[in-house]
């Protein structure tokens, strides 16, 4: 009789550690997806993380930036912000430099247009310079009509071609380059390989947030 209690209770353990574990596995699945909600990435948040994508940039101290004849940075070992500041909008080889260039190379990798609303370069605001619209991008000389953008400013070309876009949409799966003259306000020069960080700001929750190192093309 001893040896048959004994044996029942290990058959009532096993059953009871059987039934624990459905419940469990039931109340986790219906946690994790219960409606659908919670683990669902909703069109926003998709969005906001995967729209767009960094293909590339230039970010160095030297010419032809990202392949582009004359825009042209200054050899000075750092990439110029506040110490150009009293010539902000000239190109950075004149006389009295300017500002310097920053190149970025992005992708809209979702399946509809999103707009560059604008880019903070280390937390520094840049928009769209509307100037720019439907002009070649020349950085030849010092201009303030629109052949290149003004400091804190941004334009936009293709992957080829130098014609600067007339809007800062981007359709779906299109690849540009964002030409960025780098604002007077940010509180200090880059120096070379120090990290940048650039936010592109789209219209989603969360801007696409990139680290690049300065003095490289990638």
């Amino acid at each position: 009789m001893i040896t048959k209690r004994r044996a029942i209770s290990e058959i009532f353990a096993t059953l009871m550690l059987l039934a624990v574990t459905v419940t469990g596995s039931a109340l986790l699945a219906s946690l994790v997806y219960g409606s659908g909600i919670q683990n669902t990435p909703t069109s926003s948040s998709f969005q906001s993380s995967y729209s767009i994508k960094l293909t590339g940039y230039d970010t160095r101290d030297s010419s032809d930036l990202s392949g582009i004849p004359v825009l042209d940075n200054k050899f000075d070992k750092k990439i110029c912000t506040i110490s150009c500041a009293g010539f902000a909008n000239n190109i950075p080889t004149s006389a009295s430099p300017g500002t310097e260039f920053l190149v970025l190379q992005i992708r809209n990798v979702s399946p509809d247009y999103v707009y560059v609303k604008s880019i903070l370069i280390n937390g520094i605001e840049h928009t769209w310079d509307q100037t720019t619209a439907g002009k070649t991008l020349d950085a030849s000389s010092n201009d303030f009509t629109g052949k290149y953008p003004a400091n804190s400013k941004f334009s936009i070309i293709p992957t080829s071609g130098l014609v600067q876009r007339s809007d800062h949409r981007l359709n779906s799966d299109e690849e540009v380059r964002i030409i960025i003259k780098l604002g007077s306000t940010i509180p200090s020069d880059i120096s070379l390989t120090k990290p940048i960080i650039a936010s592109i700001n789209f219209g989603g929750i969360r801007a696409s947030e990139n680290v690049i190192l300065s003095g490289e093309i990638r």
